[in-house]
């Protein structure tokens, strides 16, 4: 069954299967409380508003978004997201880690790490010059056009830039398990942002 949930990583671990060591990312899925059922017919098209994340103080939201919890009555969260429909969840319920399968393939999305302005080394791989004496450019990119033919600069070419601080999806990753006790799910291998970065959980 296809479902979506939303939770913080909260670190890399290893767990043993025997002897081999596996990597695992834990990330902590609080229940994500439904604000609104949204449906094709009103809003053209079906979905879940949920209220994810750690709890935020009323006081320190705008009065719109106060209105929208008060009037599904749950506390305030730090964020707001979508996630499809769930079968038999509606207004004022919760999608929990229950909702996911051990051994399950899922997609996890997440915003990368923010690097700044970084050099085609570091964002694009790129070799550099030779690093020995007489050498005057070791970490630039090199040649980036003709004046001739074609006379520019092509768009989408590898030069310097901001680098991470993007949308990242990392696919055909495992559950390995699940603890509903302390809403932890243990996802095999690395996935994108930093520790407390909100990921996204679908579960194909």
């Amino acid at each position: 069954m296809a479902v979506s949930v939303w939770g913080t990583k909260i670190g890399m671990t290893r767990i043993y299967e025997g002897a081999q060591a596996t990597g695992v990312t834990v990330v902590e899925v609080l229940p994500n409380e439904v604000l609104e059922v949204k449906d094709a017919e009103r809003h053209g098209y079906a979905a879940l508003k949920v209220a994810v994340g750690p709890a935020k103080r009323a006081k320190n939201i705008s009065k719109a978004l106060n209105g929208e919890y008060q009037k599904a009555d749950v506390a305030p969260r730090r964020f707001m997201r979508e996630i499809p429909v769930i079968e038999g969840i509606e207004q004022g319920g919760k999608v929990t880690v229950e909702q996911l399968q051990k051994d399950a393939v899922v997609h996890v999305t997440g915003t990368s790490k923010g690097r700044g302005f970084a050099g085609v080394m570091k964002r694009h791989n790129f070799s550099g010059g030779p690093a020995s004496h007489g050498h005057q450019t070791h970490r630039h990119g090199g040649a980036i056009g003709c004046r001739m033919d074609p006379g520019k600069v092509f768009k989408n070419k590898k030069m310097p830039g901001h680098m991470g601080a993007a949308q990242v999806t990392v696919r055909n990753l495992s559950i390995l398990d699940i603890d509903p006790e302390r809403h932890l799910v243990l996802i095999r291998g690395a996935i994108p942002g930093p520790n407390g970065g909100l990921v996204s959980i679908q579960q194909q």
